[in-house]
């Protein structure tokens, strides 16, 4: 974030035609489209030529244009043949891959609690979520305690992202929203037996630009009191994620969610999987995603602030910006869009 760890909540308006969230994202106005024809070209190994064609087509959007080639059957063909050889396909025979193979790739995924629950100015919290969600535009988002009601602003996403949801129709479930560009094979959800709160685990398998991801989403058992069925939920979790990793070499791996955790309460991690929040440098000031000293939305808890809301990784990145969204304040409703605030990584390879 832009403000530092102690300044307060911004303020903003919601409206029911257009709503104005500060703070979000910082966006460079300022680079030409020479330049950004120059980035295109130096981060996809192309030329000018085909930057101008991609650039134009998505109206200038670098970040988007980059979305559309890494996405293309040219960049598969391309990727293919440099790490496996002519006519050699990487799906079902993955590669293992460096971050040399991927410099300029960029991945982001965010994950957000949205407090479905919580009827309290539901529809015009939700419609704040949607307009953060479009700002920062990630290309993977987990969401939890999505509701039924007042559902239309998350569905309207679906003109950005492939939407899948865990369990549509029960009191309250997961989803993930995977960007265009995502090949999605396969979409799994696991529903855990030892849980009294309906929680579950939802897999999404596919394929960005013919490497192998997997994306898991989750949202533990809530409370001190569940300790130990929590444990068990996150000790399954990573074993799934182990399972995976040894069952599909070179594969990327995204899994995270609101795991509820405390510290104390974390199982060994399977080798090769990392936390963003550690892997981004430990930052204090993103480290509460759920933060009562600064977040109002819930009452009488008496300024307790924890990391319940993780994302762990698997994959030859080697650089990870982490940060905290939805900490502006409805005007409107003098409320925040959750209680919790949703974190961002972004994956890179430089």
């Amino acid at each position: 974030m832009s403000s530092s760890d102690n300044d307060e909540p911004k303020v903003v308006e919601i409206s029911d035609d257009e709503m104005e969230c500060e703070g979000v994202v910082e966006v460079n106005n300022e680079q030409s489209d020479e330049a950004k024809m120059r980035e295109f070209a130096e981060i996809t190994a192309t030329d000018e030529i085909m930057a101008q064609s991609i650039l134009q087509d998505v109206g200038w959007d670098l970040k988007r244009a980059l979305d559309v080639f890494f996405g293309s059957d040219a960049f598969k063909e391309t990727r293919n043949e440099a790490v496996m050889g002519p006519s050699s396909s990487a799906v079902g025979n993955q590669p293992v891959m460096t971050a040399e193979d991927l410099k300029g790739f960029e991945l982001s995924l965010m994950s957000w609690n949205i407090d479905g629950l919580d009827g309290r100015s539901l529809a015009t919290r939700m419609k704040a979520v949607a307009t953060i969600v479009k700002k920062v535009n990630p290309d993977i988002l987990f969401l939890q305690e999505v509701v039924d009601r007042d559902l239309e602003p998350i569905d309207k996403l679906q003109s950005l992202y492939k939407i899948y949801y865990s369990n549509k129709g029960c009191q309250y479930y997961t989803a993930i929203l995977v960007s265009k560009m995502f090949e999605v094979e396969k979409h799994d959800v696991v529903h855990f037996q030892n849980s009294g709160m309906y929680r579950t685990l939802q897999i999404v398998e596919g394929s960005i630009g013919g490497m192998k991801v997997f994306l898991v989403n989750t949202h533990l058992e809530s409370m001190r009191d569940h300790r130990a069925q929590r444990m068990a939920q996150f000790s399954f979790c990573m074993d799934r994620c182990a399972e995976i990793i040894a069952n599909n070499p070179g594969c990327f791996l995204f899994f995270g969610g609101d795991l509820n955790l405390r510290d104390e309460e974390i199982s060994s991690i399977p080798d090769g999987v990392l936390d963003a929040w550690v892997s981004a440098g430990c930052d204090t000031k993103t480290k509460w995603t759920w933060d009562t000293y600064k977040n109002d939305n819930k009452q009488g808890f008496n300024g307790a602030k924890m990391r319940f809301d993780r994302i762990y990784w698997h994959g030859p990145f080697n650089q990870v910006h982490f940060s905290l969204e939805g900490r502006q304040r409805i005007r409107s409703c003098l409320c925040f869009p959750s209680d919790h605030w949703a974190i961002n990584a972004t994956f890179s390879a430089v």
